[in-house]
């Protein structure tokens, strides 16, 4: 399952983010133009789910007055449900595909770029081998570390190939082309090894932030944190404004308001820059994204909430 993810997503994400990388010539910046695009490829179907869901907030007050008038027996108040949402048009299914696609998508972004040299160049690791074609990432971790031009063992099979990229770098001439010794391990790195240029604005996105040394480069954890508070702040109070019955959940969503933007910095201090770079833009357009589809949403498509003093007299027949 993993290999047929790797090569139906992964593999032409990673394809794209290369391409893109060839047209700017900087990791960083190919980043933020690769979580851009994606975005857009999902505009459509984040439309679409909150379309849905705001035709499912619209039907709040009504489904209240089902429950509380059918909460005894469930069969009926199943039927009574259905013909509501065959009387206003509505599928309670219809957002959860939207909701869900974007997942496999995500991670599909997040593999290709924290595995550059395999899902970018297309050359194989561990987890794509078949009997009789090497491992080529590995031999060039043996190569790095046999040769003693870095220490790698800090690192597991995920997150080793950005750093591992760096140090190949160093080995580049001007021209970009690397040692013999490096391209004749196998044909996969010689036809598609090509250096990847890390520095962003002043930052080596490949090197991992160390929380006990302090430097510049503490600021992308951080703002990583931060950009993903403010991002969850900004989504719950546009869910209020489509949803004004969200209010009452409020209560229960603070502790993970608070959660993620600290694992987030977690991650931000164990894992290369890079990955870091990509959550602040992806936070960033997120926030963006939701207060533009909000203003949409509610210009366009605003919820008609039902007047709960005329409520009673728009239930739905049917038997108790």
């Amino acid at each position: 399952m993993a290999k047929l993810f790797g090569l139906l997503i992964v593999r032409p994400f990673g394809m794209l983010l290369m391409a893109i990388y060839n047209l700017v010539d900087s990791y960083g910046l190919a980043i933020i133009l690769f979580a851009l695009l994606c975005k857009f490829i999902l505009l459509p179907l984040t439309i679409h789910s909150k379309k849905s869901m705001r035709k499912m907030s619209a039907l709040s007050q009504k489904q209240q007055a089902l429950q509380k008038k059918y909460g005894n027996n469930r069969v009926k108040l199943n039927e009574e449900m259905q013909k509501l949402y065959e009387q206003e048009g509505v599928n309670p299914m219809s957002g959860c595909l939207p909701s869900f696609l974007p997942l496999p998508i995500m991670m599909g972004l997040y593999y290709a770029i924290e595995k550059p040299i395999t899902f970018m160049m297309g050359i194989t690791d561990k987890d794509f081998v078949t009997e009789g074609i090497p491992d080529s990432v590995q031999l060039l971790i043996n190569y790095v570390q046999n040769n003693g031009l870095a220490d790698l063992s800090g690192y597991n099979d995920y997150y080793v190939q950005i750093p591992l990229m760096e140090t190949l770098n160093k080995l580049a001439d001007s021209a970009g082309n690397f040692p013999e010794s490096i391209t004749s391990l196998s044909t996969e790195i010689a036809q598609h090894l090509v250096p990847l240029n890390f520095d962003f604005f002043g930052f080596n996105l490949a090197q991992t932030p160390n929380i006990k040394e302090p430097g510049l480069i503490w600021l992308l954890p951080i703002l990583s944190g931060v950009t993903a508070l403010l991002s969850s702040v900004v989504m719950q109070k546009m869910q209020q404004k489509t949803n004004p019955a969200a209010a009452q959940m409020q209560g229960s969503m603070k502790t993970m308001l608070y959660i993620m933007p600290l694992f987030s910095v977690y991650l931000g201090f164990i894992l290369p820059a890079a990955l870091a770079v990509y959550w602040i833009t992806n936070n960033l357009f997120t926030m963006i994204q939701e207060i533009g589809l909000t203003w949409y949403m509610n210009k366009y498509h605003p919820v008609e909430v039902e007047d709960p003093k005329k409520k009673k007299k728009k239930l739905p027949k049917g038997d108790a």
